[in-house]
């Protein structure tokens, strides 16, 4: 073992890393909605773990590990997409869907349905199934910052420094995700009395 390696990453060779790539990529269409952008983002995360598995300490599962590099790596992404992307003309990009939720004063025109316990609800494949659907539908900016704020569990300040997007954009754009996917769960019967 060379002087600074763990045991841990010692252990770790490619194919070991390999056994996590249809996790990550899931995680990655998810994010970028772009099949080879996604494939290409494994690939280098894959590359660059085996490349940097000595600062592999063991004190986190491989996979959490992994998963946090792709976050990272898919950040970087998402800012240049942004950056060199215009924003979407002003207009109809689904967020009409939800304005029908909300009467006149701005209150629930039908208050949500009780769609049961959640985590009983997370470990039906049929739900999780129809969220990657509903996230998929989603306007690709609003979309892309759901993911990151919620599979990938991205703070505020993280987001805003991450995106250069201001604090109020951010809970904006995740209200809109939220009553976006509520609209599309509703429709494939989640969360309909």
């Amino acid at each position: 073992m060379a002087t600074g390696d763990s045991p841990a990453s010692t252990a770790i060779d490619f194919e070991t890393l390999a056994t996590h790539r249809p996790y990550l990529l899931k995680i990655a269409r998810l994010e970028l909605r772009d099949e080879h952008l996604a494939e290409d983002a494994v690939s280098d995360v894959l590359t660059q773990a085996y490349e940097k598995r000595a600062g592999f300490a063991g004190k986190s599962s491989l996979r959490t590990w992994l998963t946090s590099i792709l976050k990272n790596h898919i950040v970087d992404l998402v800012r240049k997409q942004w950056r060199e992307e215009p924003l979407p003309e002003t207009g109809d990009n689904g967020e009409h869907e939800f304005d029908r939720l909300f009467d006149a004063t701005g209150h629930y025109t039908r208050q949500p349905a009780d769609a049961g316990n959640p985590a009983e609800l997370a470990q039906q494949d049929a739900f999780l199934v129809a969220v990657q659907r509903c996230i998929e539908k989603l306007p690709r900016r609003i979309g892309q910052l759901f993911v990151l704020r919620e599979v990938f569990g991205s703070d505020t300040d993280e987001l805003c420094k991450d995106l250069q997007i201001t604090a109020s954009n951010v809970w904006v754009q995740l209200y809109r995700a939220r009553m976006m996917l509520r609209t599309c769960l509703e429709g494939t019967g989640f969360g309909r009395a």
